[in-house]
């Protein structure tokens, strides 16, 4: 009786492995162990993410967001030990200390000292130490929602708003919506109804959940060279190219049940700053506290 090549069985065995983790990696990431995970964040990190409004520059009458305010705050933080990922939204009119200037609104840091006095800001308001920084602009969102052919989100109820000076327009119906880049971009920054930028906080986080699956999706993984190169254009951040393409990756291997939305706890209010989101110290530590 011939005896079994062991060698060749082996050398069978690893490539038909070879041929499901990669079937596996493309198609189904979710599914690989976190101990054959590959090319994913090692130690928890905090990131804060900072999107910028297009504002238009008077002498060219160009676009830019670099004069713009950050009127998105979001503070994300992975724990690679238990694969969660934390995402901390502060409203734009948040009531907060500026260092070396009066108590404002925090969507104020960005235009008074950049990114990095919105750093020192976020960083004294929630005690979190922030390792890295992502700063995209709107016209990121569209390419990327165009790039991968759309994004599917549940509208609550119809949204409506037309900016004809800020080239924003803003139409759509409530239900379940495939949305373009433009739509994408009227569902996250529309905040004129009752509930205003706290509403607005909502939808951005429904829209960072379905952006996390589709960038899951095997069509996506298909396109990785063209969205980098999309994202890279427009957006800046103090991650290396190849700390950005691991966190990527490591956003593809996540469950939206391992994403823990929440917004800074407060209230609406006036004062000299006008209308602000008065923040409760005490419920905010909490959060820091339990998903920080």
């Amino acid at each position: 009786m011939k005896r079994p090549d062991w060698l060749r069985l082996l050398a069978l065995l690893i490539l038909i492995s070879g041929v499901v983790y990669f079937h596996l990696n493309i198609f189904f990431p979710k599914l690989i162990p976190n101990l054959f995970k590959l090319a994913i964040m090692e130690r928890p990190i905090n990131i804060l993410v900072l999107g910028t409004d297009v504002t238009h520059d008077l002498l060219t009458r160009r676009s830019t967001s670099e004069v713009g305010r950050a009127d998105t705050v979001v503070l994300i933080h992975y724990d690679p030990l238990s694969s969660k990922v934390s995402l901390l939204s502060i409203p734009r009119d948040s009531y907060v200390d500026i260092p070396g200037y009066y108590p404002q609104k925090i969507n104020a840091a960005y235009v008074l000292g950049r990114v990095e006095l919105t750093l020192r800001v976020v960083e004294n308001l929630t005690g979190a130490k922030i390792d890295k920084y992502i700063i995209i602009n709107t016209r990121g969102i569209v390419k990327l929602v165009d790039l991968l052919g759309g994004i599917t989100v549940n509208i609550d109820k119809d949204l409506y708003y037309v900016d004809r000076a800020g080239k924003l327009y803003i139409d759509l119906k409530a239900g379940r919506r495939r949305l373009s880049g433009r739509e994408a971009e009227g569902f996250l920054r529309f905040r004129h109804d009752a509930s205003a930028d706290i509403g607005r906080i909502g939808r951005q986080q429904d829209f960072l959940k379905a952006l996390a699956s589709a960038l899951a999706s095997p069509r996506a993984f298909i396109k990785v060279p063209f969205i980098i190169e999309v994202v890279l254009n427009n957006m800046k951040t103090d991650l290396s190219l190849k700390e950005f393409i691991i966190l990527g990756n490591t956003a593809r291997m996540l469950e939206l049940k391992e994403i823990v939305t929440r917004t800074v706890p407060g209230e609406p209010g006036n004062n000299q700053a006008g209308s602000v989101w008065l923040i409760n110290r005490l419920e905010l530590k909490k959060i820091i506290a339990r998903d920080f």
